[in-house]
This record gives C-alpha cells, sequence and structure tokens, in this order.
C-alpha cells in the first residue's frame, strides 16, 4: 500500500459517483491495489466472506468490458469495516490455524507471563538485602526490561526481512533462556541488569514482534478471539510460575531457580517456534522496519494514544496491588501473591471472553466498554477496598478487563491499517508501548513515596493518588478509541457495530 494511502477513510467509494459505460472495464479494477471500498450503510448489509468472494471474482474478471451487473457486484466487493486485504483469498478461519494459536499461546506463556515472576524474585531480593538495591531500583529493571523488549520492533522488523521469521523467533528464543540463566549465576546489580533487563529483555522482543502478526494470517471472522486465546498464555504462564517460583526459591534457591525456569523456557519456545506457521506471500505481509508516517495516520494516531494510556494503567495497577494488599492492608504475603494468582486468572478468562464479544458485538465497541469497566473498577472496588475479598474479585476484574489491549491490539490494528500493512504497524504500536512499559511501574511507586513524604498519608490513604491515577488513564483510554471508532464508522454512532 503506498505511503500516500495511509490517511484514506474506508468508507470513501470513489469521488465521481456517476460512471461512464467507456470507463466501465477501469471501474477499481486496479491491478496494484485490488482493494475497493463502499459506504459504511452500504457494507452493513453483508457478511465478511460474502465480499471477499465478490472481490475475488472482480478481480478475475475479464478484459472484455464488464456488464452493468458486474460493475454492481466489483462495487459491492470492498474491503469490510476491518480493511483487510489479502489479494482476494479467502482465510482458513480454521485448521493449522489453530496450532499457530496454540503455539503463540506457549511463547506468550513463556515470555510475558515468566515475565510476572519478577515481582516474586524483587520480594525475596528486598526481603534478604540481595543485591542491595532498593525497591524504586529494582522497578526500574523490570520496567527496563518491559521497554527493551517492545524497543526491538524496527530491528525484529528488518531481522524478519533478512533472516526469516523463524530465524527471528529461534534466536529469541535462545536469548530469553540465557537470559534467565545468566541472572541466577550474577553476583552484582548491574550484571543483574545486563542480563535480566537486556538480555532477556531483547529475546522477548524478537519474540513478540514477528509472532504477533501471524494469527491474522489464518483468521478474519474469528481473529478477536483467536487473538484472545493466544494473548491468554501470559495469563497461564503468570499463572504457573508464579505459584512454582516460590516454592523453587525456598528449596533450590534463586541460582537454580533462575536455571530451571530458563530451562523450561528454552524447551517451550523452541518447539513453538518450530510449529509456527505464517502465510506472508498468500496476504503480501511488508516487513519495513521503521514506516513513521503511521505516527500521523488519522485512524491510527488514536489507537497509539489509546495503547499508551493503557499500559501506563495496566502497569501501575499490576505491580502496585499487591503491595496495597500487604503494606496498605497489612495482609501477608501468601494473601498477597493469592491477588496476584488471581489477576492472572482473570487474564486467562477475559481475554478470550472479550475476543469472543469484539467479534460479534464490534471490536472498538467492545474495547470501550471493558476500559469503562476497568476504570469504574478501579474506583468503586480498589480505592474503598480494605478486605481480601474485595481485592480479590477487583482483581479479577483488572486481570479480565485491563488486558484486553494484548486480544484487541492485532485486530485492531488490522481493521486500521490492513493486514499487508499490519506488521509496520505493529512496529510503531510496540515503540509507543516503550515509555509505559518502563515508566508504569516506577511511577506507580513515586506516587506513593509522594503521598507518604510530602502529603503525610499512610496505610491505603498513601494509595489514594496513584489508584485515582490509574483509573483516569483506564478512562481517558476508552475515550481515545472513540477516534478510531470515528475513522473506521465515518460517523459518531455509538452503537454502530465496528
Amino acid at each position: 500500500m503506498p505511503s500516500h494511502a495511509l490517511d484514506e477513510k474506508p468508507d470513501t467509494l470513489t469521488q465521481n459517483s456517476v460512471i461512464s459505460a467507456d470507463d466501465k472495464s477501469q471501474v477499481l479494477f486496479d491491478n496494484n491495489e485490488k482493494t475497493l471500498t463502499r459506504t459504511a450503510s452500504q457494507a452493513s448489509g453483508n457478511t465478511l466472506a460474502s465480499r471477499r468472494s465478490r472481490a475475488s471474482r472482480a478481480s478475475q474478471a475479464p478484459s472484455h468490458a464488464p456488464s452493468d451487473v458486474e460493475i454492481a457486484e466489483a462495487l459491492d466487493a470492498g474491503v469490510t469495516e476491518e480493511h483487510i486485504d489479502n489479494g482476494g483469498d479467502e482465510l482458513p478461519n480454521g485448521g493449522y490455524g489453530w496450532v499457530v494459536v496454540v503455539c503463540i499461546l506457549a511463547l506468550n506463556a513463556c515470555t510475558w507471563g515468566i515475565n510476572t515472576t519478577y515481582g516474586v524474585f524483587t520480594a525475596f531480593f528486598l526481603q534478604h538485602n540481595y543485591y542491595g538495591a532498593s525497591q524504586l531500583q529494582y522497578a526500574f529493571v523490570g520496567g527496563l526490561s518491559a521497554a527493551f523488549a517492545v524497543l526491538q520492533g524496527p530491528l525484529a522488523n528488518y531481522l524478519t526481512r533478512l533472516l526469516g521469521y523463524k530465524a527471528v523467533l529461534l534466536i529469541g528464543a535462545v536469548l530469553c533462556s540465557l537470559g534467565q540463566c545468566l541472572s541466577g549465576l550474577t553476583h552484582s546489580f548491574g550484571a543483574f541488569i545486563a542480563t535480566q533487563a537486556i538480555v532477556f529483555g531483547l529475546g522477548m522482543g524478537l519474540i513478540l514482534v514477528p509472532s504477533q502478526p501471524l494469527v491474522a494470517h489464518w483468521f478474519d471472522r474469528r481473529l478477536s478471539l483467536a487473538q484472545g486465546i493466544a494473548q491468554a498464555g501470559s495469563g497461564v504462564g503468570a499463572l504457573i510460575f508464579s505459584n512454582t517460583t516460590p516454592v523453587l526459591m525456598y528449596s533450590v534457591g534463586v541460582k537454580y531457580t533462575y536455571v530451571i525456569n530458563g530451562c523450561i523456557s528454552a524447551f517451550v519456545l523452541i518447539t513453538a517456534s518450530l510449529l509456527l506457521r505464517g502465510r506472508h506471500e498468500q496476504v503480501q505481509a511488508r516487513q519495513a522496519p521503521l514506516q513513521v508516517s503511521f505516527f500521523w495516520h488519522k485512524g491510527y494516531k488514536w489507537l497509539l494514544l489509546w495503547a499508551f494510556l493503557t499500559m501506563m494503567g495496566y502497569f501501575i495497577a499490576i505491580y502496585t496491588l499487591p503491595s496495597y494488599c500487604t503494606s496498605a492492608l497489612g495482609m501477608t504475603q501468601k494473601q498477597g501473591g493469592a491477588v496476584q494468582s488471581i489477576v492472572a486468572a482473570g487474564q486467562l478468562v477475559g481475554r478470550p471472553m472479550w475476543g469472543f464479544f469484539m467479534d460479534r458485538l464490534g471490536r472498538v465497541n467492545m474495547v470501550i466498554v471493558s476500559y469503562l469497566i476497568c476504570g469504574a473498577a478501579t474506583l468503586a472496588i480498589w480505592m474503598p477496598g480494605r478486605t481480601f475479598g474485595l481485592m480479590a474479585f477487583y482483581g479479577f476484574v483488572n486481570g479480565a478487563c485491563s488486558g484486553t489491549i494484548h486480544s484487541a491490539a492485532t485486530p485492531l490494528t488490522a481493521a486500521v491499517v490492513g493486514i499487508p500493512e499490519l506488521a509496520s504497524a505493529l512496529s510503531i504500536y510496540w515503540l509507543t508501548l516503550s515509555i509505559p512499559n518502563l515508566m508504569g511501574q516506577p511511577f506507580g511507586i513515586m506516587l506513593v513515596d509522594y503521598s507518604r513524604t510530602h502529603l503525610g498519608r499512610h496505610g491505603p490513604g498513601e494509595y489514594q493518588i496513584a489508584i485515582g491515577f490509574c483509573a483516569g488513564l483506564y478512562l481517558a483510554a476508552a475515550l481515545a478509541l472513540f477516534g478510531v471508532k470515528h475513522y473506521l464508522q465515518g460517523n459518531w454512532k455509538l452503537w454502530q457495530k465496528s
């Protein structure tokens, strides 16, 4: 897709509403674009599959001047509200695509899922003065690891074009596992930063970037559901490793816990990478390392703003909630860990659940609803919450709703820019997330410290500013998505499916 087409609205049919008979043979049969668009009102009565079928027939039209029926059919053969153009080929919507979904679930479990155990290690390090670092320093290491992962977008796309996606995935698997094993062997905080943040973070990024667009190569009608199942892997990994890591740590020590986790990761990541299969040629996928024009794309800029706000709130909540339970409410470490496990369970349930609803009720609509719920729950449950039961309930709601971004990012990006541009656009998306990934957790800690040291608040009161700020981020993220909704629909109708 040429760069000048990035800002074109999806519901623009043609600049001329009347087509002469002499021009019939040229109407919308462009060999370069193969993309036919239509107004939203015309699109409402047709299914994705039928329009794709008509688009395929239109692209194979004979060289003679088409009949009026053929022209009408061609005009009706446009890209759907998802703006997905795969050259007229019908996506499988199943088959080996489900193997791809399971493989990406496994990749997420042993990257982002295992990354959640860093909080367990941090608690142990602080309790035993392991490296002599402060809580804020440990928070920056965790943030740097996540930020370094998403910063690999341009590099991963470049390497994918050079070596192929499987080679990049295998390199990432080796680095991910090596980073964990070496973290257990370090004896200084500086070396720990290099292994945990840089080596492990680089490995996560080289797995994340090439793998995330692959589900969209196989699904369109059920893309959100399939993506939700794949992204539930981080919840699966968090649920498993957050419970096994403390047991290992107190039985065999930090060193061997890291090594065991690294070996498990190596086996799972390498196996899943070898089984993955993309359809890059069929969907005409591009792998531009850094296409900065997406920053001012009329629809995508709203998506980037939503992602930025969402991830700031996500990281503040996910890392502040356990300490709120233990430090502010006086719960035991076991209870705090239980709340964290419940958050992971919410992610496991919520991501496929929201994916299911997104496919049926509109992807943008459901993501807006999920973050309105998340913001309201943060104000109504977390802020006044003082019991384990309320914190457990909020943890489940937050896990189920706040992680919707991971299920929705790929489908929404495909809707705005199309599958051929998906990998290039996601590269910019990951870059946008680097700041909240780096600053989310430390910023939450700084807000709590400010309340304690400057405002003299203690107990639950010292967390109120951080909680309120987190809720505001979720609600603002929901509002930002109305910009995406307007771009896709061409109007401000609230309940129109988009």
